[in-house]
């Protein structure tokens, strides 16, 4: 049986709609930050599994190419925890501790994937995996409400083509900036350099806390702008003139926030696996 079987196996396999998580260039940032801040020790067993210097970036979109495989058909669940409005903090902490509470999805996966490796450091479809699932953690809109798929039936024309809220946080948002990832990268790793102990000492479920509740500001300001208009035939509503800009900027700093600390929180956990 080869690797990625007995990892499936291992991971409990299961069926989504859900859409991919960050694009390329989000996984890419996220992976790049992470590489940055790795100690010597955990950048060698990085690049010896995953075969090269610098692999966990190339091969941080992985996880979402081999969705086009059938060998690898089900773990589409794994990118995602949807979780409804009005969750307190007290539901997110039992949700948290009991990860399997709304069924399996990316809070088990990643913490299954952790525990492989811990047994299985040289695992680099695991690796690949994990790598991944972390950037995922970090997009706000894996966090959204279940009844529209994380944003996915939230559409509206963006600069005149069709989207949604799922695919803007996706693609869009990072797009908008015209940034290369080594760029988004290099202005990040500068931008929050007087704060990167506090972001790669923060704990996961205050990370989830945060994600959430972007998660919650990027519903309200959609609920906002949907008041009064109706979608047109194709179900795709077109807001008023503009509104791209005052969204971008309002949330460029979440956007900002999100890839960088997606970074950070995968350098802590690549660090404590290769020490």
């Amino acid at each position: 049986m080869c690797i990625m079987k007995k990892l499936s196996i291992i991971l409990c396999l299961l069926v989504s709609v859900n859409a991919l998580a960050w694009d390329v260039v989000g996984h890419r940032i996220v992976a790049d930050v992470a590489y940055h801040n790795l100690t010597p020790e955990a950048r060698q067993a990085v690049d010896q599994t995953l075969g090269f210097e610098r692999a966990m970036v190339a091969f941080s979109s992985w996880a979402d190419e081999i969705k086009s495989d059938t060998i690898y058909k089900g773990q589409d669940r794994w990118h995602f925890q949807d979780l409804d409005a009005g969750k307190s903090d007290k539901d997110l902490e039992k949700l948290f501790n009991n990860k399997l509470l709304e069924g399996y999805h990316l809070f088990q996966a990643k913490d299954s994937l952790i525990k492989l490796l811990k047994v299985q450091p040289g695992n680099a479809d695991a690796l690949k995996f994990l790598v991944h699932l972390s950037g995922d953690e970090f997009q706000p809109m894996h966090m959204g409400h279940h009844d529209d798929l994380g944003g996915n039936k939230a559409k509206f024309y963006w600069f005149g083509r069709s989207a949604n809220l799922h695919s803007v946080w996706d693609t869009y948002l990072t797009e908008y900036t015209h940034y290369s990832s080594t760029e988004y990268c290099d202005y990040l790793l500068k931008k929050f350099a007087a704060q990167s102990d506090e972001y790669y000492n923060r704990d996961e479920l205050s990370s989830i806390k945060r994600t959430y509740a972007a998660s919650n500001a990027i519903y309200a300001m959609y609920y906002e702008l949907c008041k009064g208009v109706e979608p047109d035939e194709r179900g795709v509503r077109r807001f008023a003139y503009g509104f791209e800009y005052r969204f971008a900027y309002k949330f460029r700093a979440t956007l900002d926030e999100q890839l960088y600390a997606g970074g950070m929180h995968l350098a802590r956990l690549l660090n404590e696996i290769y020490k």
